[in-house]
């Protein structure tokens, strides 16, 4: 009975076995750039924030649009004892006024407020135009750092195989004991290379992925290569649609806007008076009446002239501050493309000189083995090959920034497919 329960035991754990070990195993996709910048745009928490935002703009719209608030007024007599000692409550009068805004202003309040949804519009699209080259810049940086690791490696096999022929030499009686010990210290610092750059790619991925709405510990996987497109841009024709496209500037204008119909509210204010309409219903025992009510509030003591001026004053301010931004964004935009030109160019420099390094190391290395060139003169070169490398994919992710800033400067910052809530 006991091996028959046993062997019932053993047959359950071993179906059970795989099961468990493949419901543990967590499968990730790569992603392309187009894919992290999809998922950026849905669940990066800049955007949630931004979207409701919206929602809470269209919120006050909707109530800049309604009428005011209808007042309500009762009076109810009768609440003191009588001689049989009893409240005799009674409804004597009551009233309903409709307040109602100054001729005009209620419909120029609403369209200030649709002012605002626009604003908050463009604001998202501003918001993702940083959220993009944000993440443009961080799945460079990790290709970047892909590369960074992978060359870490390669310089640490290459010092241990440089260790292990000095050696050789030292027990052949061709290389001094102090070769070996620099050489050991050479891997060492190698293998302490390899551990920070490691230590980079973690932060940097966590970093992505905080930037996708998820934990930093979550694996993630890039398909995409730290490829080279060549610049093919017109400067002339960029600041032309940055000062079409750019969503700050949409802003501001929405904002001009705003403030003119906020000066023309202002005006109407002194020419037209608050007024409340309403009927009252009076139901005492000596008065059975009903009577409409029509009541006007001007402003009779100053006409409204303080919020004329201060309003006219808001405008002014805004086209000056309008007039800056233009001047702002013809910069940034001159700047951004200066940069990507930089940029460009020592790409193209930095690859002529990788291509020459690869033919050092062979040639370095050669040398070495045949004893014609010095230990000293090996690492320096070895250096030299390892910093080359370094200096090239530091530059290809340079680039990829660069044409991110320029994109986010331009406004070229397209809602990713499929991404549109």
């Amino acid at each position: 009975m006991r091996k028959k329960i046993l062997c019932c035991f053993l047959l359950t754990l071993l179906v059970l076995m795989p099961s468990t070990g493949y419901a543990g195993t967590v499968e990730t996709v790569p992603l392309s750039l187009d894919d992290t910048l999809r998922i950026a745009y849905l669940h990066h928490p800049r955007m949630i924030q931004h979207r409701e935002e919206i929602s809470a703009s269209k919120g006050r719209w909707i109530q800049a649009e309604a009428l005011p608030d209808t007042e309500l007024e009762v009076d109810i007599g009768g609440l003191k004892k009588g001689e049989d000692n009893v409240r005799k409550g009674n409804l004597d009068s009551f009233s309903i006024k409709q307040p109602l805004d100054p001729l005009g202003t209620r419909f120029l309040r609403g369209r200030m407020a649709w002012d605002e949804v626009k604003i908050a519009k463009s604001g998202l699209d501003k918001v993702w135009g940083e959220i993009r080259e944000e993440v443009t810049g961080r799945y460079s940086r990790i290709l970047a750092e892909e590369k960074a690791l992978e060359t870490a490696q390669e310089n640490l096999n290459v010092t241990r195989q440089f260790f292990m022929r000095v050696e050789t030499r030292f027990q052949s009686g061709s290389a001094l004991q102090s070769d070996v010990i620099r050489a050991r210290i050479e891997v060492s610092r190698a293998e302490n290379e390899l551990l920070i750059v490691q230590k980079n790619l973690k932060v940097s991925k966590g970093q992505m992925n905080l930037a996708l709405g998820r934990t930093a510990e979550t694996p993630i996987l890039l398909s995409d290569s730290l490829g080279y497109e060549e610049l093919h841009f017109e400067y002339e024709k960029l600041k032309s649609r940055a000062y079409q496209d750019r969503a700050d500037l949409r802003i501001e204008r929405t904002r001009l806007k705003t403030r003119k119909k906020g000066f023309w509210r202002a005006l109407l204010k002194t020419v037209f008076p608050q007024m409340a309409v309403g009927v009252e219903r009076t139901t005492e025992d000596f008065e059975n009446d009903t009577a409409l009510i029509v009541e006007a509030s001007y402003p009779l003591w100053g006409f409204n002239l303080g919020e004329v001026k201060e309003a006219k004053a808001e405008k002014k301010i805004q086209e000056v501050r309008l007039e800056s931004l233009e001047r702002q964004v013809g910069l940034e935009v001159y700047e951004a493309f200066l940069e990507a030109e930089l940029a460009d160019k020592q790409v193209a420099i930095q690859k002529r000189a990788l291509e020459e390094s690869n033919e050092l190391l062979r040639q370095i290395t050669l040398r070495y083995e045949e004893g014609e060139a010095a230990f000293l003169t090996f690492l320096e070169n070895i250096k030299t090959i390892k910093e080359t490398r370094l200096a090239y994919f530091n530059a290809l992710k340079n680039y990829k920034e660069k044409i991110a800033a320029l994109e986010r400067a331009v406004q070229a910052t397209p809602v990713p497919e499929g991404s549109k809530t």
